[in-house]
């Protein structure tokens, strides 16, 4: 053994370490020199972070905004679809594209019920 000495080192090295390191990185010179330049890399602005609503008319005007978005997204869709409706083109397209997803759809079940008999297997009782 090594004796009291050791220990009493030992003590005043797992005290105080920790107690200099919170000094040394805590000091107001240090956090100016070091941590403000480079703040503005880590955290957004406080402008461009998303507020959630707080009140009814907040989400009455959220979810009126969302609809919006929501048929405008839908109309444009609806539009490009009627366009490729009209094209001459499209009939042939349309079918190639129609037997591909029926030559996938019947492939389907073997492989939807390949994995439940996988995940049947898996379970533990």
């Amino acid at each position: 053994m090594a004796g009291p000495n050791l220990e009493l080192f030992k003590f005043g090295v797992y005290l105080f370490f920790p107690l200099a390191v919170m000094v040394h990185y805590g000091s107001p010179q240090w956090y100016s020199e070091n941590v403000l330049p480079i703040r503005d890399q880590f955290w957004p602005k406080e402008e461009s972070l998303y507020r959630p609503p707080r009140n009814s008319e907040d989400v009455k005007a959220a979810l009126d905004e969302m609809k919006a978005k929501r048929l405008a997204r839908r109309e444009a869709r609806l539009k490009e679809q009627a366009d490729e409706l009209s094209s001459p083109s499209a009939s042939v397209s349309t079918l190639a594209t129609d037997s591909a997803w029926k030559k996938q759809d019947e492939s389907q079940p073997s492989r939807i019920s390949s994995l439940i008999e996988d995940k049947k297997s898996q379970r533990l009782v």
